[in-house]
């Protein structure tokens, strides 16, 4: 063997324990297919019961209490207290029934100011109850400042209409 052929040998050899540069990767293994997922259903939905009698009744007899103010005040007029004096009979009829007052302001104010606005509204409504004779633990109060309008025009009937608290069974 000459020596150009023992080079190539070895050469070839030499590659060969080393593996050779333009040899293709190795097959991946098959990749895995994930197990199909069920389509899940989500819970069903709490039961809640439904309005009893006496609910039903004290809210036809709330409809429309709603409590009107004005501007950037916070003081219930002598026809927010005859509405209010309508609600606590009612509620004094039917002791299982609890209520929520919602305080509401027009668009003028900020976010914030509005919501403290809100709030006291609906709290001088709630002590009005309470001076009734309402237990507090059957008053809830929340405010809802601009986020609600009840009218959705810039003017002051719109206004006018906005600044309100509304009264509903609470369920």
């Amino acid at each position: 063997m000459n020596t150009a052929s023992r080079l190539s040998l070895t050469a070839a050899l030499a590659l060969g324990a080393a593996g050779c540069a333009h040899a293709p990767p190795p097959m991946p293994a098959a990749p895995v297919q994930p197990a199909p997922v069920a389509a899940v259903e989500p819970p069903p939905a709490p039961a809640t019961a439904p309005p009893t009698q006496a609910e039903d009744d004290i809210a036809a007899m709330l409809a429309g209490q709603v409590l009107h103010f004005a501007f950037d005040e916070a003081q219930l007029a002598d026809e927010s207290r005859q509405r209010l004096q309508h609600v606590a009979e009612a509620m004094q009829k039917h002791p299982d029934v609890a209520i929520t007052i919602s305080g509401n302001t027009d668009e003028r104010g900020t976010e914030e100011y509005n919501l403290h606005l809100g709030q006291r509204r609906a709290e001088v409504a709630k002590r009005y109850l309470l001076g009734l004779g309402i237990p507090e633990a059957r008053v809830k109060t929340v405010s809802y400042g601009k986020e609600r309008p009840a009218e959705s025009g810039h003017d002051e009937p719109a206004w006018a209409a906005n600044r309100r608290d509304e009264v509903a069974v609470r369920h």
